[in-house]
Order: C-alpha cells, then sequence, then structure tokens
C-alpha cells in the first residue's frame, strides 16, 4: 500500500499497476514451463522404466535403453536383440538370451532402420540352435 500511495502522488500508478501485472504474468509464466518440464521429465522418466521392466519380463517391445547400457535391447516374436553403436558410427546387432550375455553377433549395419529390416525378416523365420 505504501508503494501504491507513493505512484498516486507522483501521478503514475496506471503505469505502476500495468508494470506489476505484467512481472506477474511473466512469473507465472515461467512457473507454469517449469512446471510443465518436470512433468515431461516425470513421464518421460515412467515411459523409459516401463519400457525396461517390459524388456525384461520378456515381452515384446521396441527398442529400449537399459540403465547404464549404450546399447539399445528388443524383443521381438519372443527374441531379444541387441543394438550396440561402435566408434565408427555403425551398429553391431547380436541375438541374445539375456542381456548380460554377449549373444550371437548377427551383423553390423550403417543405420538402426537397416538393422531393423533384418529384425523384421529374421523374428519369424525358424531359428536354427
Amino acid at each position: 500500500m505504501a508503494l501504491y500511495a507513493a505512484e498516486v502522488e507522483a501521478g503514475t500508478e496506471l503505469p505502476a499497476i500495468v508494470g506489476a501485472l505484467q512481472e506477474f504474468a511473466e512469473e507465472e509464466e515461467r512457473r507454469l514451463d517449469d512446471e510443465h518440464r518436470e512433468k515431461l521429465k516425470a513421464a518421460q522418466a515412467a515411459e523409459r522404466l516401463a519400457l525396461e521392466r517390459r524388456f525384461l519380463s520378456g515381452a515384446d517391445c521396441k527398442w529400449t535403453p537399459l540403465e547404464g547400457s549404450k546399447a539399445l535391447f528388443m524383443r521381438k516374436n519372443g527374441r531379444a536383440f541387441r543394438l550396440t553403436p561402435t566408434k565408427e558410427k555403425r551398429w553391431e546387432l547380436h541375438r541374445i538370451e539375456e542381456a548380460t550375455e554377449a549373444g550371437d553377433l548377427l551383423g553390423i549395419y550403417a543405420t538402426r532402420s537397416a538393422a531393423n529390416k533384418v529384425i523384421d525378416k529374421i523374428a519369424y523365420e525358424t531359428e536354427v540352435r
């Protein structure tokens, strides 16, 4: 109120009110953006955890990063695959039984999409053991 009284005396109460409202609106917008960002991070973390659990449970799933690994894991038609980036910016595709094993090297591919095409084909073929 003291600030308002000083503004009234100076004859600038309307610009002061507009300025205060503008500052309040900017602070609220920042706060809402921060809340939205935090909710998005939490939702992404929950989705990442759900994907990881899905892979580890043995269910079919899309490419999934497991905690602490640079590799991506996928399960298709009950078969597990690991895609590992190389230093040459290529991808090594392995057929695995568990996420911790080395597995059988199926090939080295230039892109993830090339590896996906191979998986689409071999995931439904009879498996020789």
